[in-house]
């Protein structure tokens, strides 16, 4: 009997492009240069760029190592590039630039997400296991407030709050314990096989592969499930339930 399911972040509940991430970007740049230029910091446009590039390089390098970064650390990163020393005011100022932009240029909930985790939370407590890169876990809440389905989770792992990214268990079984439920009556749903389905498998937990916006990975022999619309998802989450 299930007792709480989790969901990834990204590309399960809301859906990003390439195309909407490089909007993003170029915000983060300008206000990240603005910021800069208006507290008597000399650098370019194309020296913001390169150290914001250098930033998710090496959120992107630990992400593939399975290890989480603050995006404190990824911001000091980025003065180290651009050869400046920035105070403590600045790195939370930049932050703030960096969630605002992603506020601005925000991923899209995926259709039918709303109505289908309010009727799961009336059953289950609902988690989220999100692997992070320059957008800050917080601002991933504000986007779920605006939108209007914060309320229906209770538990929030990021991995730019953690030291882990998924596969890695801890972030499972860290979650489940907020959640009050154990790994086997748990359920999770992502789109990645090797973080999501992998890490919720080696959990010990049920797994759902959500392909409605990422379609790949054909190998996926580990999914319990694999749905792509969220109006078929709670059939089958009550078969897995049984």
């Amino acid at each position: 009997m299930l007792k709480a399911i989790t969901f990834d972040f990204w590309q399960t509940l809301y859906a990003d492009s390439d195309t909407n991430w490089r909007k993003r970007q170029a915000i983060r740049v300008k206000r990240c240069h603005a910021y800069l230029e208006n507290r008597g910091y000399t650098c370019t446009l194309t020296d913001v760029e390169f150290g914001l590039e250098e930033a998710y390089n090496l959120v992107s390098s630990l992400w593939h190592q399975h290890k989480g970064i603050s995006v404190r650390r990824c911001m000091q990163r980025f003065a180290e590039v651009l050869e400046i020393r920035l105070e403590a005011v600045d790195l939370d100022q930049l932050i703030e630039n960096l969630g605002a932009a992603f506020l601005e240029a925000p991923p899209i909930m995926i259709a039918h997400v709303k109505p289908v985790v309010s009727r799961l939370s009336e059953n289950y407590p609902l988690g989220i296991i999100s692997d992070s890169a320059l957008t800050p876990g917080s601002f991933a809440r504000k986007l779920m407030a605006r939108d209007g389905i914060l309320q229906f989770f209770t538990a929030f792992t990021f991995s730019d709050e953690t030291d882990y990214t998924k596969p890695q268990v801890v972030q499972f079984h860290s979650t489940l314990a907020e959640l009050n439920a154990e790994p086997a009556e748990a359920l999770h749903i992502g789109d990645i096989f090797r973080t999501d389905i992998v890490g919720a498998k080696n959990a010990g937990m049920k797994a759902i592969r959500f392909t409605g916006f990422n379609k790949g990975e054909g190998n996926d022999t580990l999914s319990d499930a694999v749905v792509d619309d969220y109006r078929k998802l709670e059939a089958v989450i009550t078969e897995l339930s049984k």
